[in-house]
C-alpha cells in the first residue's frame, strides 16, 4: 500500500539514493547531492546523468530507477550524447568515453586535443550533434581568469579530436542584472557563468547557460540564440527564461533542455537546498515552449504536482494536475520537537529549516488540521537525515512513515498511505494515493536508518476542494 503514481511527478523529484556529496557539510555533518542534469531521450524513456553519482532511468516519466555506471562519477557536470549509433560521456577536465548503450558499459577513448596536438580542459562541457551529422563541444565557466563559452567542431571518427580552433560565443554583461554575482544579484564586478547546453529546434540553436552561482537563489538559466552552431549568438530577450527565488524549489539553473514524447519540450535543472552546504542540491524539471519570437520559455518553476510527461497541453497554460498544498502553516499539533527545531517548520515553504521529533519519542507524529473537508490525492515528504556521516557509519538509507486521514463519519483515523516497509532510499518521497475526504491529516514516522535522527523538512499534502 506504498503506491507510486505513474501520472503526475512533483518538484523536487523522487530520485532514489542520493549520492553523498563531494565536500563536509557546514556543520560537521556529512550531505548528499545531485546536480547539473544532463539528460537523453532514447527508446521512449529518459537517461539521467548528474553530477555525483550516474545514472538514473525512467520508463514513466515519474519513477526513477538508479544504475550504477562504470565510470559511476567521473566529477561534476557529466554530458552524454547519441552520436551516429555510440554514446558518448564526458565531465569538467576530463577525457571522452563511448559506449554502444546509454548505460554502457563506457570506455575512454582519448583526451580533447586542438589541431596542434595541445590539451584542451573542457569546464562544464556540453557534446552536442547536429542533424546533419556534425559533432560539437561546448564549455566554460566565466569567471575571471575566462572570458566567455567556447565551441569547436570535432572529428566524427575521433571525436576527442578539435577540428576547429575554439570560437568564443558569448560573455558576460554586467547591465543583465540577473548575470551579477550574489543572493540579490549585487555585485556587477564579480560573475560566475556555467553549464552551458545546447538544444535545437526548427533551425535554431539555442545555448542555454545558468547564473550567477549554484548556491544562490538568484540561479537561474538563459539562452543564446543563433542560427549556426558556432557563430553569430544573441541573448534571448526574455532572459533568464528559469528562475524561482524563493519556496522549496529554488536557485533553477545549471541544467539541459530536451524533447520529450509527443514533442514535448522539457527542462531539467539543479535547485538549491543548501543548509549544509552550497552545494547541497536536488533535481527539478518543467515544460518549456517556444514563444512568437523564438525565444525559449518556462511558465514556472514547479512544486506542486505536475502531469507526466505526455499529459502536456499548452507550455504557456502549465501542466498542473490540479491539486494544491493543503498543509502549509496550518493548525498543528506535534508529538514532540527539538528545539529550534519546531513542528511549524514541516510546513513552512523553506528548505533550510526541519521538524525533528526528540530522539527518545515513542510516538513520533505531526498532525495538521485542515479546517475545511479536502479530496486529498497525494502527499511529499523531503526528509532531512540528521547526523549523516559516512565515516562513522551513520549512512542514509529508507525511512518508514504511514499516513493517516480522519474519517468524520467513523471519529477514528484511516490509513491512506502504508510505507512502513518501505524499502528505497527517498531522500524527497512524492506519492499518490485512493482519494479521501477529510478535514485531517497524520504522517507518523515508524523507522529511520540506523544511527540517523528523522528530520522533515517539509510535510505536504495535495489536493482539492470539491
Amino acid at each position: 500500500m506504498c503506491p507510486r503514481s505513474q501520472t503526475t511527478y512533483c518538484n523536487p523529484i523522487a530520485i532514489p539514493n542520493y549520492p553523498k556529496g563531494y565536500n563536509q557539510g557546514r556543520y560537521g555533518s556529512d550531505f548528499r547531492e545531485l546536480a547539473d542534469p544532463t539528460v537523453i531521450f532514447h527508446d521512449n524513456q529518459w537517461y539521467l546523468y548528474p553530477s555525483c553519482g550516474m545514472a538514473y532511468v525512467s520508463k514513466d516519466f515519474v519513477t526513477w530507477e538508479h544504475h550504477r555506471l562504470s565510470p559511476e562519477d567521473i566529477g561534476y557536470a557529466p554530458t552524454v550524447v547519441k552520436h551516429k549509433d555510440k554514446f558518448l560521456l564526458t565531465a569538467m577536465d576530463r577525457p571522452l568515453w563511448m559506449a554502444d548503450h546509454p548505460l554502457g558499459p563506457f570506455h575512454e577513448v582519448g583526451t580533447f586535443i586542438k589541431p596542434d596536438g595541445t590539451q584542451v580542459k573542457m569546464k562544464d562541457p556540453m557534446l552536442f550533434s547536429d542533424d546533419d551529422g556534425k559533432l560539437y563541444a561546448y564549455w566554460g565557466i566565466i569567471d575571471y581568469f575566462d572570458p566567455g563559452f567556447w565551441g569547436a567542431e570535432l572529428d566524427q571518427q575521433e571525436p576527442w579530436k578539435l577540428i576547429s580552433e575554439p570560437v568564443l560565443l558569448g560573455g558576460f554583461d554586467p547591465d543583465q542584472e540577473w548575470q551579477r554575482f550574489g543572493e540579490w544579484n549585487e555585485d556587477r564586478n564579480k560573475r560566475w557563468l556555467e553549464g552551458v547546453f545546447m538544444f535545437k529546434k526548427q533551425g535554431t540553436y539555442y545555448l542555454t547557460y545558468a547564473a550567477p552561482g549554484t548556491q544562490f537563489g538568484t540561479y537561474a538559466m538563459g539562452a543564446f540564440r543563433s542560427q549556426s552552431p558556432l557563430e553569430g549568438f544573441v541573448a534571448q530577450e526574455n532572459n533568464p527564461f528559469l528562475m524561482k527565488r524563493y519556496g522549496l524549489v529554488r536557485g533553477t539553473g545549471h541544467g539541459c533542455v530536451v524533447e520529450g514524447p509527443n514533442d514535448t519540450i522539457w527542462a531539467f535543472y539543479t535547485c538549491c537546498t543548501g543548509y549544509e552546504h552550497g552545494f547541497e542540491r536536488r533535481i527539478g524539471f518543467d515544460a518549456v515552449g517556444i514563444d512568437e519570437n523564438g525565444n525559449l520559455f518556462v511558465k514556472e518553476a514547479t512544486e506542486i504536482p505536475q502531469w507526466a510527461p505526455g499529459y502536456l497541453q499548452k507550455p504557456e497554460l502549465g501542466n498542473g494536475a490540479g491539486l494544491l498544498p493543503l498543509t502549509f502553516t496550518r493548525n498543528h499539533t506535534g508529538s514532540s520537537y527539538r528545539e529550534g527545531r519546531n513542528p511549524i517548520y514541516a510546513l513552512d515553504d523553506s528548505m533550510l529549516s526541519w521538524w525533528q521529533p526528540l530522539e527518545n519519542d515513542p510516538d513520533k507524529f505531526l498532525e495538521v488540521n485542515l479546517e475545511s473537508d479536502f479530496h486529498i490525492h497525494a502527499s511529499r515528504i523531503i526528509w532531512r537525515d540528521v547526523g549523516l556521516h559516512y565515516e562513522s557509519g551513520r549512512c542514509p538509507g529508507p525511512f518508514g512513515y504511514r499516513i493517516e486521514a480522519w474519517n468524520t463519519a467513523n471519529e477514528a483515523w484511516t490509513l491512506v498511505l502504508d510505507c512502513s516497509n518501505n524499502a528505497i532510499d527517498y531522500l524527497i518521497d512524492y506519492r499518490m494515493f485512493e482519494p479521501f475526504v477529510t478535514k485531517k491529516v497524520r504522517l507518523k514516522i515508524v523507522s529511520s536508518p540506523i544511527g540517523i535522527e528523522p528530520g522533515v523538512i517539509s510535510f505536504t499534502v495535495f489536493g482539492r476542494s470539491e
